[in-house]
């Protein structure tokens, strides 16, 4: 158990990290390098994306090559260094090169991390209530998570007199260094490697099965990017996660190295992963659509302190900390519900929670949100998320081929940043808020006026300089018009999609011995 502990540690002190920087990230590149927010939310998503991408590739190199232990601690490392680079550019360098040089290193910590620490908790935590550890395991996550997301923008999240001061981001960032710096030293004095490295047959390369699922890519690839727009993210970079994703599924699916139960594991946790996808696209609204809400359109006043709209994430972990060990429990006591039941429910609850803030901004004009509507989000919102989250690992665990567990907890980040890329596209269909209108009139130009199609060039140019939208964002020629219709698009993915994981859980997996 000492070990394990510190791998809770050791994901608790990289959480603090890597999500302290996440509550920052987007404001900074809108207040600091200049970005729009409609391009701040793709880059956004894209930058988590490859941030869960990566883990394919960690935790092939784990499971051959490094180990997971050594993979451990590169990644810490390499987040680390991350950390320093962001500092270093926003220091008044205002340097793109380094942001995104910080940027890389991040993707690359994540990748080698990730699988790794994941894996290596899954191997210790056999023979025990695997869906109880991982909550447990949540626990110290989102403790790291609670602490990076109050420190960190209580350090660089500061507007003095409603001016922001875009000079305090690096001290957001020196703090996520330190904190990740702590977590690299006690993870190196405490831990052994004690040689978690799989060297039977990786996966069996088939020439035939390759060509097969390079087809699959290439033809997915080439119908997304088709309707994709004409943005480079959202052309070529998301439609690339998206076809990868499927490709090496399928790709292991054909490996005939799989036995007849391997594989009806690996089903169970591709179906799990598909229905990720939807949790994380509006899950991860929290550090793009919804921290420009609490930024520009919310009355962040509680018991008189004035919230930084970067820390008012900071109510998701805080409730994972009161409900995680209240969950732990309800797994207990009901060992016969199915993991991919539990997911389902959690996919409904999170659709309702979007469906409240829907009914709360439907008339709200220039009008500020009332925060306690934030707070009941992140309520509903953590409650979903331990039903979906630490469950998906815990089925990772329980029914991956052990000769490819990196691979399989890589290949489940990989659906996680499906998700969070189709969340940057989401995210960009936020519709401007009272505070654009309000931005516009001080220039001279009557937004409503330019939306509604009633706009010369000249004001186009305005607009475009001031970072200011010039046309109502749209989905499948749909035009999104409002803040209500943006939020009730989220409670129609997720009640759809938990209806429908109920419905394939029953027809396909309805046997306890499958389903977990």
């Amino acid at each position: 158990m000492k070990r394990v502990a510190l791998l809770f540690g050791t994901e608790m002190w990289e959480k603090f990290c890597f999500y302290g920087m996440r509550s920052i990230f987007a404001l900074f590149m809108v207040h600091f390098l200049g970005i729009s927010e409609a391009q701040a939310a793709i880059y956004y998503g894209a930058f988590l994306a490859f941030s869960y991408l990566t883990p394919i590739f960690g935790g092939f190199i784990a499971d051959k090559i490094l180990g997971y232990h050594k993979s451990v601690i590169l990644g810490c490392a390499l987040l680390c260094a991350s950390q320093l680079l962001f500092f270093i550019s926003a220091c008044g360098v205002k340097s793109a090169f380094l942001s995104l040089l910080a940027s890389v290193f991040v993707m690359l910590g994540n990748g080698f991390f990730k699988p790794s620490i994941t894996a290596l908790l899954g191997i210790k935590s056999q023979n025990l209530n695997v869906d109880a550890v991982f909550s447990s395991y949540y626990f110290f996550l989102n403790l790291g998570v609670l602490l990076g997301s109050f420190i960190v923008p209580f350090f660089g999240d500061v507007v003095n007199g409603g001016v922001r001061d875009i000079s305090a981001f690096k001290w957001g960032f020196l703090s996520a260094f330190l904190a990740q710096l702590l977590g690299l030293i006690i993870f190196i004095l405490f831990s052994k490697d004690e040689g978690y490295k799989k060297d039977e047959i990786y996966i069996n390369f088939n020439a035939k099965n390759f060509i097969i699922c390079t087809a699959i890519f290439a033809v997915i690839f080439a119908v997304l990017s088709a309707f994709s727009g004409d943005n480079f993210i959202k052309s070529y970079v998301y439609p690339a996660i998206y076809s990868l994703g499927i490709s090496l599924a399928v790709y292991i699916l054909l490996d005939k190295s799989l036995s007849k139960s391997e594989k009806q594991g690996v089903w169970l946790i591709f179906t799990s992963a598909i229905f990720i996808v939807f949790f994380w696209a509006t899950f991860e609204q929290a550090g793009s659509s919804l921290v420009f809400i609490a930024n520009n359109q919310m009355d962040r006043n509680l018991f008189g302190f004035n919230i930084p709209p970067a820390m008012i994430a900071m109510f998701n972990p805080l409730f994972v900390l009161l409900l995680s060990f209240v969950f732990c429990v309800i797994y207990i006591k009901t060992p016969n519900f199915s993991g991919l039941d539990k997911q389902a429910f959690g996919l409904v609850l999170l659709g309702f929670s979007y469906l409240i803030i829907a009914l709360n901004v439907k008339n709200l004009g220039q009008n500020l949100l009332d925060i306690k509507w934030f707070i009941l989000l992140y309520f509903l919102q953590t409650c979903a998320e331990m039903l979906i989250s630490p469950i998906g690992f815990a089925l990772v665990a329980k029914f991956s081929p052990k000769r490819i567990l990196g691979l399989m907890f890589g290949l489940f980040y990989l659906a996680n940043a499906a998700g969070y890329a189709l969340s940057g596209t989401l995210a960009a269909l936020m519709p401007p808020t009272a505070d654009k209108f309000s931005k516009a009139r001080e220039i001279g130009i009557d937004l409503n006026a330019v939306l509604s199609g009633k706009a010369d060039a000249n004001e186009l140019e305005i607009l475009k300089a001031n970072a200011l939208p010039s046309a109502y964002p749209e989905i499948f020629n749909i035009q999104i018009t409002s803040l209500y219709e943006f939020f009730m698009l989220f409670f129609v993915l997720c009640a759809f999609g938990g209806a429908l994981l109920f419905f394939v859980n029953k027809i396909c997996y309805n046997q306890p011995k499958i389903n977990g």
